[in-house]
């Protein structure tokens, strides 16, 4: 099993090396090698001989094996002993990097943010926007600039509720024993500008979110009773503010969290598919955000 990182060779990467560094410290709590998998296009049935088009891949594969240095470079002075690249023709970026998680047996595929992404956030581009809704492996997704410990050192789960965190509660609890890290349960609570009185004099939408808050710590407590393991028992917290950016902005952070987030039970079995409130809480993470695919064999895939 491995660590599979997607690397563009792009000629201006932005200098953002958050991918390279949260690979190295997944493969370091994994036990895992890493492989740098970049994805060139498909010579075409009849490859043209041009001078121009001899250049222009002579250009493509210089540029490939410096980044592949670089990278190689990065990883191992991060620890990473076992760190192997593979260079992958496909019609597609993301097609040629899910067909290498098969190939490579892929625990997880590390994705960094788009160049237009805030620094500190993650900002889906043109790979990551279609592997969150087709991924069959986890997705791990660096912040843009980020920066933290060697390794994970507490995993966040996203709770809604038991039916609807089932698969991100699954592989939380799955990694956090085999990364010997604990677990905590957080739940967002967004809240909007009041626009309608309620029969009680206070804005309808204040009433909502009080009664959501209310029903969903029932569910968390529930949860921690229910615990068996691994110990210690994961703490809760839940986060309040103005919109998705503010409830995440209120939850507490350290360097080392990761933050995991499941599926849409719209989605199909056995992928991932972010759905829209899902998709809120990515962009607003600070810290690293794991996506796991939807059903019963997400974990069995991270443990």
């Amino acid at each position: 099993m491995t660590v599979l990182l997607g690397l563009e060779a792009a000629e201006h990467s932005g200098g953002d090396d958050g991918a390279l560094r949260l690979a190295a410290g997944l493969a370091g709590a994994e036990g895992s090698p890493v492989v740098v998998t970049t994805v060139v296009p498909l010579d075409p049935p009849h490859a043209t001989t041009s001078r121009l088009d001899h250049e222009y891949r002579q250009w493509r594969a210089a540029l490939t094996a410096t980044r592949h240095a670089e990278a190689l470079t990065a990883l191992r002075r991060a620890g990473v002993e076992d760190v192997r690249t593979a260079v992958v023709p496909a019609s597609s970026v993301p097609a040629g990097l899910v067909e290498s998680a098969h190939r490579y047996r892929a625990r997880v595929l590390v994705l960094g943010a788009a160049t237009e992404a805030p620094a500190g956030r993650f900002a889906a581009g043109s790979v990551a926007e279609p592997l969150l809704h087709s991924s069959p492996v986890p997705l791990a997704l660096a912040p843009r600039a980020w920066s933290a410990p060697a390794e994970p050192t507490r995993l966040t789960c996203t709770w809604a509720d038991a039916a609807r965190s089932a698969d991100a509660l699954s592989a939380t609890r799955a990694l956090a024993e085999r990364w010997g890290v604990p677990v905590r349960l957080a739940t967002f609570v967004p809240e909007r500008a009041a626009l309608l009185p309620s029969e009680t004099g206070l804005p309808l939408e204040h009433v909502v979110n009080e009664e959501w808050a209310v029903q969903v710590q029932g569910s968390l407590e529930h949860a921690v009773a229910d615990w068996s393991g691994p110990w210690p028992v994961p703490e809760t917290v839940q986060g309040r503010g103005a919109g998705w950016a503010g409830a995440v902005a209120a939850v507490p952070w350290m360097p080392g969290d990761v933050l995991v987030l499941g599926s849409s039970r719209l989605g199909p079995e056995g992928r991932v598919f972010l759905g829209s409130a899902a998709t809120k809480i990515l962009r607003a993470a600070t810290v690293p955000v794991l996506v796991v695919p939807r059903g019963d064999d997400a974990a069995p895939r991270l443990a």
